[in-house]
């Protein structure tokens, strides 16, 4: 990279962070090009060097939160075993993610932006976090520690309706009833009911599609 091409990059890492800042002031729809130029000291027209829009901006911020999602699950999964132990320390992470960072979580969760759609290269980072998750509940198939039919892209949904559910709890709580970090606190207990809803001993139920709780015959 060319000192051009460094001072550049520098500069739109600072748009971003200063995008942050007025989120979390003004919320996720209260960013605007004008507030970003004033704490960066130039007019908004000059922030159009660097993004043509607006939504520009909140394309750049939405890929750059996955990113990081993604590189913080994939450093904690590799110190895990494969399968469910790896699920858990993937969830256990995005949830921290959340936490940390509830503008950021909010952009890629929710749609709090009216109008706002995601580019498709902004949602790129997305499959890669899909992979992981599939791939360990796949995994959990193979050791026995999940039904195969639960595993793969399906299994993979339900854990993320269960974990978005626990963490769009969490940034919408308003402390009236229950603490925030509460439910960032239920995650691991959704993981087990997770696995005792489709644990390998049930099977499909085809009059329903309800799963049977009784232990597979072992033909004894």
């Amino acid at each position: 990279m060319s000192r051009r091409e460094r001072r550049r990059q520098e500069t739109i890492d600072e748009i971003l962070d200063l995008s942050l800042e007025v989120m979390k002031q003004e919320g996720v729809a209260g960013l605007n090009l004008t507030a970003v130029a004033k704490r960066l000291g130039v007019q908004p027209t000059a922030l159009y060097k660097y993004f043509p829009s607006l939504i520009a901006v909140y394309d750049a911020l939405f890929r750059r939160a996955l990113e990081t999602l993604f590189e913080q699950i994939n450093t904690a999964v590799s110190a895990a075993q494969p399968g469910m132990a790896t699920i858990r320390a993937a969830v256990q992470t995005a949830s921290a993610f959340a936490a940390d960072n509830p503008e950021l979580a909010q952009l890629i969760i929710w749609r709090p932006v009216p109008g706002y759609k995601p580019a498709p290269e902004a949602m790129g980072p997305s499959s890669r976090i899909v992979d992981i998750f599939t791939q360990a509940l796949d995994d959990a198939a193979a050791a026995g520690e999940i039904a195969p039919e639960i595993s793969g892209r399906r299994g993979a949904h339900i854990v993320s309706v269960l974990l978005t559910g626990a963490v769009s709890l969490h940034m919408a709580d308003s402390g009236d009833q229950w603490e925030p970090d509460d439910f960032i606190e239920m995650v691991p207990d959704l993981v087990d009911m997770f696995v005792t809803a489709f644990s390998p001993a049930g099977s499909p139920n085809p009059a329903d599609g309800s799963r049977d709780p009784r232990p597979a015959d072992d033909g004894d």
